[in-house]
């Protein structure tokens, strides 16, 4: 065909050809559903008990309770449930005061003479309060009141007092760790730090 309204036409009456092929095989697939729906709908179930060769086939019911251990599972499942709590100690750590953590930390080594630094934060309850003794230590090492002996890489780290043997002076260094938190607190409220 070398005109194109020839070839146009004949597209066309391919289309319809494939459309009307179509059409024909929906109606095949509707006759074989309403079909099947006809049939279906003359059928019915049988209401019948368990065949003796399957109703062997069932295990035998051992109840291993008495009537007092229902009345415990009742009495439990009576029992009313505690309410749901929200705790909120790990959203928030409590601040620690660097400065009553050098206190503390100046008394042990007065007391000890020398110690590891294993020792002084062993009795710290939290990862802030290790923090604050070590940040404690180092303003006390600045001040050369402490010195500090490590024998190896990572090994252990030996604290020794060299400040005397007068009560310890927290040196005033140490206000830079409690400056942004006493600027949010009230002139009264006792002095902590992070």
């Amino acid at each position: 065909v070398e005109d194109e309204a020839d070839l146009a036409l004949l597209e066309a009456r391919d289309l319809l050809f494939a459309r009307l092929l179509q059409y024909r095989a929906y109606k095949q697939i509707a006759d074989l559903f309403g079909e099947r729906l006809d049939a279906e709908g003359r059928r019915h179930p049988r209401t019948v008990g368990l065949e003796p060769r399957h109703a062997e086939l069932l295990p035998e019911v051992v109840i291993g309770i008495g009537a007092e251990g229902f009345a415990r599972l009742a009495v439990k499942a009576a029992r009313p449930r505690p309410r749901p709590q929200v705790h909120l100690d790990h959203i928030h750590a409590p601040l620690v005061s660097v400065r009553e953590q050098a206190g503390i930390v100046a008394a042990l080594l007065r007391e000890r003479g020398r110690t590891a630094f294993r020792e002084l934060v062993a009795e710290a309850g939290d990862t802030l309060t290790v923090v604050a003794r070590f940040l404690a230590l180092l303003e006390l090492y600045r001040d050369r009141a402490v010195e500090l002996d490590q024998a190896e890489a990572l090994g252990e780290l030996y604290v020794t007092w060299t400040g005397g043997d007068g009560p310890a002076t927290v040196p005033a260094e140490f206000d830079e760790f409690d400056e942004s938190v006493e600027s949010d607190r009230a002139p009264d409220a006792p002095q902590e730090t992070a």
